[in-house]
């Protein structure tokens, strides 16, 4: 199985992940768009391994809030993506799933934690766009859960499925 460890949007986060898609479309950019269905953040890659790591993944210690904030693109990777406004709690999160991996012996990707949502793959960007000019819809996730997910080739390109999850034994009331 090819694996992942990331977060899955809400609903209305995708929603307004989609809406910010048709944005760049409307101004331009072409590449391949992902389905909104395929949306997610991800916070370790581990790539081939065959058995299920859900057990060793760490529960969010408290719910916290995650906002979209801005477009980015990795030209060495050829995505553009979208960003979220920057959280101690999120990078302290993705810390703790590569430790734990770690500690288990299973290997990932070992590249900084830089938290974004691929929305394009080899994006073509006309010259007189300025990603900072095109609007980010406003939304917010409250995150709650990590996913482990597998990443299969279908007829459509890559496809993401939640295969397992671990969820915040915390009520809001608890968290400080």
């Amino acid at each position: 199985m090819r694996l992942f460890v990331g977060l899955r949007p809400s609903d209305d986060f995708r929603a307004a992940l989609s809406a910010l898609q048709g944005r760049l479309h409307a101004a331009g950019i072409a590449g391949r768009y992902l389905e909104p269905s395929n949306l997610h953040m991800t916070l370790a890659f581990i790539g081939e391994w065959q058995e299920d790591v859900t057990p060793v993944l760490p529960q969010v210690e408290c719910p916290f809030t995650m906002t979209l904030s801005h477009c980015g693109i990795f030209s060495e990777a050829k995505v553009l993506w979208a960003g979220v406004e920057a959280s101690e709690t999120l990078d302290h999160l993705a810390q703790r799933v590569r430790n734990n991996l770690a500690e288990c012996g299973i290997p990932f990707d070992p590249k900084p934690f830089n938290p974004h949502i691929t929305l394009i793959r080899k994006p073509a960007v006309p010259g007189d766009i300025i990603l900072s000019k095109i609007e980010v819809p406003p939304a917010t996730m409250p995150v709650h859960e990590v996913c482990l997910y597998s990443s299969v080739h279908g007829e459509r390109g890559m496809e993401y499925t939640v295969i397992g999850s671990t969820r915040t034994s915390f009520s809001k009331g608890e968290c400080i």
